[in-house]
């Protein structure tokens, strides 16, 4: 009798040991809603000139951000991208007149997709402002998640901002958090 109880016992026992492990792999898998996140990266303006001297050059200018997203399902969110291109320099609008920009911060609103697991595409628009005047921009964004750990992520951004006047286009890291 002893013999056949334990081929019981042993069976149970591995189906305890299965659903436990279900149960734990169900627990990490918490949909958050919210991810509130920090970039920092460089903007690359093709059609800047030099302040002081009036020449046409690339520049590239650090930028800074932060973004909070609301995820209304797992693979569709709306969100706020904002950044600041520590720059100051002047672009030609397309009268030949020139524009001065100075430390431009760029308020965005957009719709954000996960194409694939780790990778997103964002798609909106806001505006582009500094101290002499405003802009309309069209936003398109992506991040592909390099690290994932305790809700935490670090992330590599790439954006395109269109505007009227000049284009930007800019890369660099997220740093965020789920909650």
């Amino acid at each position: 009798m002893l013999l056949l109880s334990v081929p019981v016992f042993a069976q149970e026992t591995e189906e305890t040991i299965e659903a436990e492990v279900e149960m734990e792999f169900e627990e990490e898998e918490v949909f958050h809603r919210n991810k509130l996140a920090f970039y920092a990266g460089y903007s690359w303006i093709p059609e800047g000139r030099d302040i002081d001297t009036g020449e046409k050059e690339v520049i590239i200018a650090p930028t800074f951000g932060f973004s909070y997203e609301y995820w209304l399902t797992e693979r569709w969110a709306i969100g706020t991208y904002n950044d600041v291109e520590i720059v100051n320099l002047h672009v030609e609008n397309s009268k030949g007149d020139f524009l001065e920009r100075e430390n431009a911060t760029v308020l965005s609103v957009a719709g954000t997709w996960e194409a694939l697991p780790r990778w997103t595409v964002s798609l909106g628009g806001g505006i582009e402002t500094d101290a002499h005047e405003t802009l309309w921009i069209v936003r398109l964004g992506s991040e592909f998640i390099l690290l994932e750990k305790n809700n935490w992520e670090l992330s590599v951004g790439f954006n395109y901002i269109y505007k009227d006047v000049y284009d930007i286009f800019g890369l660099g890291f997220v740093y965020g958090l789920k909650f």
